[in-house]
């Protein structure tokens, strides 16, 4: 067994609640930017390393018309397509690969077999904040047997920054038109609907079960009881405790790994290109669902909005699916450029 260094921490179940061993998902910037109507903009951010990861996201509830733009990242530079003049929020997150930050004064580091994990004022990890499941039907939109596909939370997220929601299946899933209702400061759920199709076969009349979780970098509010770890700020406010239940990283972050595989969907006047990426195989992995499954803004056509659908084929999870609509089958839009990863709680909800 290699050795280890790092910390775990248990609760009076013996369960592990917090394992240096496992890269959280953290994050090392929070920002935003706005617009300048090019049809690629590039932003310089020297908060971006070579380790980092990005995610872009709306700040907006626009109904069924809520989209992102296209991102992709380098090194200390990231590119948006067709931002046209509205503010993005950009997070950059970490894998664990970087240098320690020296901003935060209180907190956690510990290093293990190569991963950092830094938990501060400043690098905060993303913890789960609701949960639940439901079940859609094929047949008419929006129609479900159990739960709902509006899902308003208890208590609205008060954080500026958009939280991030994760979904996951018991088989198979094709959804699409995502997106957050609310505003920076008060958001109140999500809403998705059911994209199945018969092209995958008999499944796709069968009741399709979502499993979902809801994630930001508010601090948590669950009391602390003797077990575990806890950690405040110079102010007092807690910014850490081990009775979080932590967003795991696990999976390499991707903007570019799309290919065009697969059967397209094809119809009089329709046509939904198909790509794929390869995925986990894993069936506890959950897909960040905030740019992928949302609408695309092609502004300079007719059809100024092109949905994006898609999720995992039946008995496959070594493959996500997308399909990117675009009726007349010339210059398909394609789904490079969507910001997501996998990811999975630190303990089961």
């Amino acid at each position: 067994m290699a050795v280890q260094y790092g910390m775990r921490t248990r609760d009076a179940s013996g369960a592990v609640t917090l394992d240096t061993s496992v890269t959280p998902v953290r994050s090392l910037k929070m920002m935003t930017v706005v617009g300048n109507g090019a049809f690629d903009q590039y932003i310089s951010i020297p908060e971006i390393q070579a380790s980092s990861f990005v995610v872009v996201d709306t700040l907006e509830d626009r109904g069924n018309y809520t989209f992102s733009p296209a991102a992709w990242w380098t090194t200390g530079q990231l590119q948006l397509r067709q931002p046209q003049n509205f503010t993005w929020q950009v997070m950059i997150l970490s894998q664990g690969g970087e240098p320690f930050s020296a901003s935060g004064t209180y907190g956690i580091r510990t290093t293990n077999n190569g991963k950092a994990t830094q938990i501060d004022a400043i690098n905060k990890v993303l913890a789960i904040r609701y949960s639940g499941k439901f079940s859609l039907l094929v047949g008419s939109g929006d129609q479900q047997i159990e739960g709902d596909t509006y899902y308003a939370w208890p208590a609205p997220i008060t954080t500026y920054e958009r939280p991030l929601i994760f979904l996951n299946a018991d088989d198979y899933m094709m959804v699409g038109l995502f997106r957050i209702t609310g505003s920076p400061g008060n958001w109140t759920g999500f809403r998705i609907a059911n994209r199945a199709h018969p092209n995958h076969g008999p499944i796709w009349t069968q009741p399709t079960r979502i499993r979902w979780f809801c994630a930001s970098y508010m601090a948590d509010t669950t009391p602390v009881d003797q077990y575990g770890a806890s950690v405040r700020d110079a102010s007092g406010n807690r910014i850490f405790a081990s009775t979080m239940n932590i967003v795991s990283l696990n999976s390499q972050p991707t903007a570019t790994s799309f290919v065009t595989a697969g059967n397209p969907i094809t119809g009089t006047g329709y046509y939904a290109t198909s790509q794929q990426m390869a995925w986990t195989g894993n069936y506890d992995d959950y897909v960040l669902a905030n740019a992928l499954f949302s609408q695309t803004n092609i502004i300079q056509t007719t059809q100024p909005y092109r949905m994006n659908f898609g999720g995992f084929l039946p008995g496959n999870r070594g493959v996500l699916q997308m399909y990117c609509e675009n009726f007349s089958g010339a210059n398909p839009v394609l789904a490079n450029g969507r910001t997501l990863f996998a990811a999975r709680p630190m303990r089961p909800i």
